[in-house]
């Protein structure tokens, strides 16, 4: 009886937990990348909001004809992060017009 048990219920043991790691190892890829697409949505849309931003201060600026030094260090910031997210193109050209403009004299 033993020998029956030992031969072929183990088998159906160690068949039963393998099939337990494959199906939480699926379940845990599934959810990796549900995760991932959130995070890569979440960064588009930072992205995108800082795009937005820098547009607008671009527009403010320009039509100022000038910048102060904190304003400009906050597009800098803004910049940098734009960039770390992948951003490129127009606003980089903006950013460089913006980082142009006169410093704008505090009395």
């Amino acid at each position: 009886m033993l020998e029956f048990i030992i031969e072929y219920w183990l088998e159906v043991g160690f068949a039963f937990i393998i099939g337990i790691f494959t199906y939480l190892f699926k379940h845990l890829m599934k959810r990796q990348k549900e995760i991932n697409l959130k995070q890569k949505a979440i960064e588009n849309g930072v992205q995108a909001l800082l795009r937005n931003e820098l547009v607008r201060r671009y527009r403010e600026y320009e039509s100022k004809g000038e910048i102060s030094i904190l304003d400009k260090e906050n597009i800098e910031h803004m910049f940098k992060e734009y960039k770390n997210l992948g951003g490129n193109g127009t606003v980089a050209q903006m950013y460089e017009k913006i980082l142009s403009l006169p410093i704008k004299i505090v009395r």
